[in-house]
């Protein structure tokens, strides 16, 4: 799975969960611009910045 698709899935779940981008980002203690860029699946975000995101919306990721 790359950046791109991971993106999609947080966008999507964000959308699931009635949540606006500026409470998501809130939520998980990360500035708007960190997520804009983490939903477009751009730039090369921190580890803890894309597990804060995950965590608030109750995804995970595994690694293989």
């Amino acid at each position: 799975m790359d950046l791109i698709e991971i993106g999609k899935h947080i966008r999507e779940r964000r959308k699931e969960l009635g949540l606006d981008q500026s409470t998501l980002a809130t939520l998980a203690g990360i500035g708007i611009n960190a997520l804009v860029r983490l939903e477009r699946g751009s730039g090369n975000p921190r580890f803890d910045v894309l597990f804060n995101v995950l965590k608030t919306l109750g995804l995970s990721i595994h690694i293989q």
